[in-house]
Parts: structure tokens; sequence; C-alpha cells
């Protein structure tokens, strides 16, 4: 492959991963239900936001990490997310109110 056709290349790759790229959501509410991989949220806007949960989720109190068992409903909590749109969510950290 020439320099060019490297470049240009480069260059696509880039346009495509930037295209697939996530969204950073923040949603501020209330715990309604817990499960072991999803958690459901009822934001102030009185939607209820399903948030996948994986292995890389952080629960955290005054930013110290604490056990997923501390997510119930009723908690209120602050949950930075990434996804394609508010209804494709993955959390990367829940916040718990103190």
């Amino acid at each position: 492959m020439t320099r060019r056709g490297f470049v240009l290349a480069a260059l696509l790759l880039l346009g495509v991963v930037r295209l697939s790229a996530h969204e950073k959501f923040r949603i501020v509410g209330t715990v309604v239900k817990v499960q072991a991989t999803q958690l459901d949220v009822k934001a102030a806007d009185g939607q209820t936001y399903e948030i996948d949960m994986d292995a890389k989720t952080r629960v955290t109190r005054n930013k110290k990490t604490v056990v997923r068992s501390e997510l119930k409903a009723g908690r209120s909590v602050v949950v930075d997310a990434l996804g394609h749109d508010m209804f494709d969510l993955v959390a990367v950290e829940i916040q718990l109110a103190k």
C-alpha cells in the first residue's frame, strides 16, 4: 500500500470510529427497580429509564466505591451513562445520594 493509500484508509477508519461513538448522558432520579444487569431510574421529567449495567459500572457514594447491593428501590441516584440515545444506555458510574 502506498503512503497516500494508507493515509486515505486511516482517514476513512477514523470517520467510521467517530460515527459509532457513544454520547454521554446524565440521569438524576430515583431507583425504581434493580436487576443484575439493569437499573430502572425515574427521572425528574417523569420518564423511567432502563439503564444497563456491566462489569465496568462503578457504584459510588461520596466519591468512594461501594458494593452494588447498595442500589435499592427508592434511593436517589445520579447516573453517568453512554449510549446512542436515551433508550440505549450503559451506566459508567452510579452515584448514590448521601
